[in-house]
């Protein structure tokens, strides 16, 4: 709402707002095979401002996801701070959040550290499939370390100095052994 100053067709209320993505959808719907699956990422907070969120509160996520459930897409891939965590205030993830006013397949990333994270998420029905970011850049053997019950490599973020890429962080992993 604050970067998006539009006054057009493509600024102002949720639902103009999230007339791009819907017209995105359909330019790709229509150039790809039906069994293609398409998918759509949302979040919202930020990299810099972990604390954002939509100033309309649950009520966006619900336009958001329901919109986006009729939209043609497959699947909603959310990420957050933490995946785990309210959206906002008594509320459910964002993760959940998207399951419940879209009915579609959510895969659900953000600030996975412990395992019990992501069973959690999946037995309360939260999400169909976990994204692992960060904590699979210093355990690339994740499955098989939670697996195995072996002590999990803590995310940091020199793993991606001076630039991220797989050599240094190959590099950063081998130091650490």
């Amino acid at each position: 709402t604050y970067t998006n100053q539009r006054q057009d067709q493509y600024g102002g209320s949720l639902s103009n707002r999230l007339r791009i993505h819907r017209e995105i959808i359909r330019a790709i719907r229509a150039v790809v095979s039906p069994d293609f699956l398409v998918g759509i990422r949302f979040s919202q907070t930020k990299v810099n401002d972990t604390e954002y969120r939509w100033p309309e509160g649950e009520a966006a996520a619900k336009e958001i996801f329901s919109l986006m459930g009729e939209s043609g897409v497959d699947f909603i891939h959310t990420t957050e701070y933490r995946l785990d965590k309210p959206a906002f205030e008594n509320s459910l993830s964002l993760a959940a959040l998207a399951k419940q006013y879209s009915g579609l397949p959510v895969i659900a990333n953000g600030g996975v550290d412990q395992p019990e994270q992501t069973e959690s998420t999946l037995n309360q029905g939260h999400g169909d499939i976990i994204a692992l970011g960060k904590i699979a850049l210093s355990n690339p053997d994740w499955p098989k370390a939670i697996q195995s019950k072996k002590a999990l490599v803590p995310f940091d973020y020199a793993l991606l100095s001076p630039i991220a890429n797989i050599e240094n962080g190959n590099r950063y992993l081998a130091q650490q052994k």
